[in-house]
């Protein structure tokens, strides 16, 4: 059990707290990153940084911005911009607007901030953070963390283990291949879901995917891991929709300070006779596809507090 709860206790702290969230420059224009500073106006502006690691601060309008060789520091402003990190490990902050922020090779921070955005990480360890808006991210080669933040968002793993995390608002969740972490809810100390129905697919691997209210959960190929908890309400139970016991796991998080003596219980579907309903103290946590007669022994309890024991020990 506490192997499980250590796992979503480092889970928690690894994906708090992951990115910056300010510009190449502050108020005086002094220059953050190793090589030149570069400062666009409130036209629409092109803007090509060097051979070194640029910072370059397009202001408003519509703006491209080329990184170039280098770790750049790109920031957009106002405006649909366009700015494309290429080589290096880039930090791209879109700010305002409909942003395409490409991070091209290395290992890439980008960050959409208001508006519908594109985050594209391609290759290398990716951190994608989308902000207000309906964004579309796709992480690419490596492990990387995708966070969609507020409104409906796409995410997109690809290749390697990868972080894939909704926010609020009504989100479609892929993994793709490698063994991924899909959230459907807010990791923090809270475990907070909106109740927005979420689409979670895990594809290729061995994947943790961690379900909210109404939820529709596919944890695809391999052995997967599907968490439940006492943060699903007043939005229904969740869909799993592929759930193998023979390979899979469920698990059921529980507060343990408010109900120290859980009460799992198995009901036939309403719905459909061949599926199984999981209740926590009598409240339906998820309908379980092809699972009429799940035995009770195959769901593990995972109490809160021991996630927080974990949480402490790995920050």
């Amino acid at each position: 059990m506490f192997g499980l709860a250590g796992l979503l206790g480092l889970l928690v702290v690894g994906v708090s707290g992951v990115f910056p969230t300010e510009g190449p420059a502050g108020e005086d224009g002094e220059n953050n990153g190793d090589g030149p500073f570069a400062e666009g106006t409130d036209d629409n502006d092109t803007i090509e940084g060097g051979d070194k690691g640029d910072s370059i601060l397009a202001h408003m309008g519509d703006d491209v911005v080329y990184g170039g060789p280098g770790d750049d520091i790109l920031s957009g402003g106002a405006g649909d911009d366009l700015l494309i990190g290429a080589e290096g490990d880039d930090t791209l902050i879109g700010a305002t607007g409909d942003d395409d922020l490409p991070g091209g090779l290395g290992d890439d921070q980008a960050a959409g901030g208001e508006g519908d955005d594109t985050l594209l990480g391609q290759a290398g360890d990716d951190i994608l953070i989308g902000g207000e808006g309906d964004d579309r991210m796709i992480g690419g080669p490596g492990d990387d963390i995708l966070s969609g933040g507020e409104g409906n968002d796409g995410l997109m793993g690809g290749e390697g283990d990868d972080v894939v995390l909704g926010g609020g608002g009504a989100d479609v969740l892929n993994g793709n291949a490698g063994d991924d972490t899909i959230l459907g809810i807010t990791p923090d100390e809270e475990w907070e879901d909106d109740g927005l129905r979420d689409y979670l697919n895990g594809g290729e691997g061995d994947d943790m995917l961690f379900a909210g209210a109404g939820d529709n959960v596919n944890g695809g190929e391999g052995a997967d891991d599907f968490i439940l908890g006492d943060w699903i309400d007043d939005g229904g139970p969740a869909l799993i929709e592929d759930y193998d016991a023979s390979e899979d796991t469920l698990a059921v998080v529980y507060d343990d300070e408010t109900h120290p003596a859980p009460v799992l219980t198995v009901e036939p579907s309403h719905e459909a006779p061949d599926n199984a309903l999981l209740l926590l103290d009598g409240l339906p946590l998820a309908e379980v596809a092809g699972a009429a007669g799940l035995d009770l022994s195959q769901v593990t309890l995972v109490p809160k507090s021991a996630v927080a024991e974990a949480m402490r020990a790995a920050a």
